[in-house]
């Protein structure tokens, strides 16, 4: 297989969806619906308004514009907390945007990543968009993570740790 800079671009954005959706799932596993609702104050959001927010934003920026389709994001309805979403539709809506995401970029002739587009008064081209999109999923992701851990306390489950000496090695290099 031909090496390019954009086949490794693309890869590495199917990575970190799976990635970012696979920690948001981790915290879903660790939560009832009543702390998927729960807002730390009612100026701040709740892991289930992050998780419509993500969704329709992401969507938005790649695979409405990945596949030329109509933008119908509805912004301000992301941020209503609506409790009686459940968990398992939240995980189904997460799973949509995945799968979506997923068959956009696969289909993505990887020539087509310096197309222009024009999302939410930006001027990018898809690769930019994409950039941008994957980077405020896992800005929320973290978000969803701490506010996981806030609620939890001792009993919140840590996603990964080391186990071979390289990656303890390489954590210590980091601390």
């Amino acid at each position: 297989m031909e090496y390019t800079l954009a086949k490794e671009f693309l890869n590495e954005s199917k990575l970190r969806i799976e990635s970012s959706i696979q920690r948001l799932y981790h915290c879903l596993d660790q939560l009832d619906e009543k702390r998927i609702w729960w807002q730390p104050n009612d100026k701040m959001n709740s892991i289930g308004i992050l998780i419509k927010h993500i969704c329709g934003n992401f969507r938005q920026w790649t695979i409405t514009n990945i596949n030329n389709e109509e933008d119908v994001r509805d912004r301000p309805e992301e941020f209503l907390n609506d409790s009686r979403i459940t968990k398992g539709e939240l995980q189904q809506l997460t799973s949509r945007l995945k799968s979506d995401f997923l068959t956009a970029i696969n289909n993505l002739d990887s020539s087509r990543l310096t197309e222009p587009r024009r999302i939410q008064g930006y001027d990018v081209t898809l690769m930019s968009a994409i950039f941008r999109a994957l980077t405020h999923l896992e800005g929320h992701i973290g978000q969803i993570i701490l506010l996981t851990r806030i609620q939890s306390g001792d009993n919140y489950k840590i996603f990964w740790t080391p186990q071979t000496n390289e990656e303890k090695a390489v954590r210590k290099s980091r601390d």
